[in-house]
């Protein structure tokens, strides 16, 4: 804005790269069919560049933002070529938490320390139960097991707890709305543990704002 108004560029070819670096960048979507269904361009070409298997992906694509549409941006090669097993990936993550998800007291539970699957999509939980208000999860990775801990941006009704004050507790951090804690990959119990007592707190909030 400031560079149209005192310089005269002249934004157009950047407006939906723009607006959409907005929405990715502050997850800021209108709901949570846009998050999850990966319709949009910007969608898939945010897929690719967290997924980017080497260093020269982003220096390749930074001079295609600056001069096409994203939708050609997704038939160059470099990135056609990523996309597909990607979007495989994430259509089976949505049918495993499908299957692991429990939503109880408007709040969502699910361990998926057996799989690998740390990468999932942060929105399918609320995606496939849309009236939850917060979400509890497990995940394993190489070198860590995480509890996350997160509210639906699209909820019924208003988060009273605030999160990051629950995950401080138990050595994490994050902010009112979403956060995590990080244990040793050995430390599955304690996150296990960690995990169920923060549910428990959780659906007892709902309970309780309820009456």
């Amino acid at each position: 804005m400031i560079a149209e108004q005192r310089f005269g560029f002249n934004a157009s070819s950047v407006a939906d790269l723009v607006h959409w670096t907005d929405i990715i960048d502050g997850a800021m979507y209108e709901d949570a069919q846009t998050a999850v269904e990966m319709k949009a361009p910007a969608m898939k070409l945010t897929m690719v560049i967290e997924s980017a298997p080497d260093s020269n992906f982003v220096p390749q694509l930074i001079p295609l933002l600056a001069n096409k549409p994203l939708e050609q941006i997704l038939e160059a090669p470099f990135v056609a070529t990523l996309l597909p097993p990607l979007l495989k990936r994430h259509e089976s993550s949505i049918g495993i938490l499908k299957e692991r998800t429990e939503c109880k007291d408007a709040t969502i539970f699910f361990d998926v320390t057996d799989l690998e699957l740390e990468g999932y999509n942060k929105f399918v939980p609320y995606y496939l139960h849309p009236d939850s208000v917060y979400s509890v999860g497990l995940s394993k990775s190489s070198f860590r097991v995480k509890v996350s801990v997160g509210s639906n941006p699209w909820a019924p009704s208003e988060p009273a707890v605030n999160l990051a004050k629950v995950c401080e507790r138990y050595g994490g951090g994050g902010h009112a709305r979403v956060g995590a804690i990080s244990f040793d990959v050995t430390k599955d119990d304690a996150a296990r543990r960690a995990a169920s007592e923060i549910v428990d707190e959780l659906r007892a909030s709902v309970r309780s704002g309820h009456k």
